[in-house]
């Protein structure tokens, strides 16, 4: 079974986290919310949600895909704390999957995800990351890292990664009504 981390602390952008948990939870992947310094994290819109594990106890651990939410202060705060760097790069240099929406590529820098990759992120956040080009694309995949450019870029975000992992995404962007957005150009 594949394993996802979706690493949270105070200030996350809500539907970030919680698209992927949910979308990856339907294709079957285990998917552990990991709480940088306690067991619940409230977001950048006041919702708090309890977390399955803490950082500290799973740091050591080897996830399928790292996933980070962006939101703020939440992004700010991924980067500014070594664990989470230390958990990044743990996962990087292990040849595992990055992934990070909305303003959280400026917290994967740092593992050295974006070195010579193509990413996308919130508009005006490329003027915080020096590594890798960015595109302005909705979602981006470079390799094994994905990145994602926002709240509304969520579900195509979390289906690109239950791709990446190697699952097929088909049938349930048709499940949950999602291949009707993209046919109508919504």
């Amino acid at each position: 079974m594949k394993r996802a981390a979706i690493v949270l602390t105070t200030g996350f952008e809500e539907i970030e986290a919680i698209a992927p948990m949910d979308i990856l939870r339907r294709v079957g992947v285990e998917v552990d919310i990991v709480g940088v310094s306690a067991n619940v994290a409230t977001g950048s819109h006041d919702l708090t949600i309890s977390t399955d594990k803490e950082l500290l106890a799973v740091k050591k651990e080897l996830y399928d895909i790292v996933i980070l939410p962006g939101g703020m202060p939440g992004a700010k705060l991924l980067k500014d704390h070594q664990e989470v760097q230390d958990f990044v790069k743990l996962h990087y240099d292990a040849g595992k999957l990055i992934a990070a929406n909305c303003a959280a590529p400026i917290a994967i820098e740092n593992s050295g995800a974006l070195k010579n990759r193509n990413y996308t992120c919130y508009p005006g956040f490329e003027k915080q990351i020096n590594d890798g080009t960015y595109t302005g694309d909705f979602v981006h995949q470079d390799g094994r890292v994905i990145t994602g450019s926002g709240p509304a870029a969520a579900f195509e975000f979390s289906y690109t990664i239950v791709e990446a992992l190697g699952i097929d995404a088909a049938p349930l962007r048709e499940a949950m009504g999602y291949h009707r957005l993209v046919q109508q150009g919504v």
